[in-house]
């Protein structure tokens, strides 16, 4: 052998070269990715938003200001609620209107918390930095910061209107079970509106359309559904051939959960169908604290009446035999407050989506 081929088969050979090969072979850890040069994962745009809403809520709760407003909202409720009983019941005794302003101060302070939510949500979004746009490393919130913001001051607000509202149970000498069910309804409606309020501001880039648009909605759930279901009554008026009702049973409030019909018609009576409109009431936040609220004795069973009479329009039971057609307790129900809670939540986070989507094509194009 040669001794020029002999340092040849001495020689070390070349290192041999891999190349990556399938799915997953940049798995690896963070450390690892940056080790080999790689750029790191981003967080998501979810817990970019929490973090953001976390020192947003934290900053905020430690202002005088956050504190005033959040009490003014039920202190001016409850004042606005006596005010409107005594001039209604100018004649009534003082425990019957003290009772009665109780019952709608609970009504109303989460119908005037969800314009306070809906103001802070439009607000909130332009006060998250980068809130418009981000890279690789800083993903796009959206309109979720602002969401969780607003989400978040909700149960504050809601432990101080179950303050004032089990005094107000107290002084009236009743149960303060519907003060719970209204702060409950609070946080709710906190997490509904603030959806609603951040999805639009991030879709209307301009603060008067997302003002405009968010109050419209907002009117349309607290006060325009019930204007809308009253206008429509008269155009769901028929006249019906009912027959005798025998063995009543009666439910909450003394309104006919079932019963049955004589076999021959007794003439025509004037329906109101409210079945065919009433739905459109659910989603009204009054309307979602009635129908979830207790129905005992702590509310002098008050509430009770009032939840069967409204489940009643949506069955469109108000005039029991129609047609001579029986009811039993089996027949199927929608419960309103199922229909309330299911519109809300759709809208909310349809809302709440198309800002989303607005704030993540907005970025696409910026960048």
């Amino acid at each position: 052998m040669a001794k020029d081929d002999r340092q040849d088969t001495d020689r070390p050979g070349e290192e041999p070269v891999y190349e990556p090969i399938g799915p997953g072979w940049n798995a690896g850890t963070r450390e690892a990715a940056d080790d080999a040069g790689w750029e790191p994962q981003p967080a998501g745009p979810a817990r970019v938003a929490l973090s953001l809403a976390f020192s947003d809520w934290l900053r905020s709760v430690r202002t005088v200001r956050f504190w005033l407003v959040s009490a003014a909202v039920p202190l001016v409720t409850s004042l606005a609620a006596w005010i409107l009983v005594v001039a209604v019941a100018p004649q009534a005794q003082q425990a019957d209107q003290l009772f009665g302003a109780y019952l709608l101060a609970a009504a109303l302070i989460p119908a005037t918390s969800s314009f306070l939510a809906l103001h802070w949500a439009v607000a909130r979004v332009r006060h998250f930095p980068g809130h418009r746009g981000g890279g690789p490393i800083s993903p796009v919130p959206g309109p979720l910061a602002a969401f969780f913001a607003v989400a978040a001051r909700g149960p504050l607000v809601a432990a101080l209107a179950l303050l004032l509202l089990s005094v107000l149970a107290g002084i009236a000498g009743v149960s303060a079970d519907m003060a719970g069910t209204a702060a409950g309804v609070v946080v709710l409606e906190f997490a509904v509106f603030g959806a609603i309020g951040a999805g639009l501001s991030e879709m209307f880039r301009r603060r008067w359309l997302a003002v405009t648009f968010g109050w419209t909605v907002a009117g349309a759930l607290v006060v325009g559904n019930a204007v809308a279901v009253w206008a429509l009554l008269p155009a769901v008026r028929a006249d019906e051939p009912v027959a005798v009702t025998m063995n009543v049973v009666r439910g909450s409030g003394g309104i006919p959960e079932a019963y049955e019909c004589a076999p021959e018609l007794a003439g025509m009576a004037e329906v109101f169908h409210t079945e065919r409109i009433v739905w459109m009431l659910a989603s009204n936040p009054v309307v979602l604290l009635i129908m979830l609220a207790d129905e005992g004795e702590g509310n002098r069973e008050v509430m009770g009446w009032m939840h069967g009479v409204l489940q009643e329009a949506a069955d469109g039971t108000q005039v029991p035999c129609v047609n001579g057609e029986p009811r039993t307790k089996d027949d199927p129900r929608m419960p309103l407050e199922v229909v309330g809670l299911v519109t809300q939540g759709v809208l909310a986070g349809g809302i709440l989506a198309g800002g989303q989507l607005a704030a993540v094509r907005r970025s696409g194009s910026v960048g």
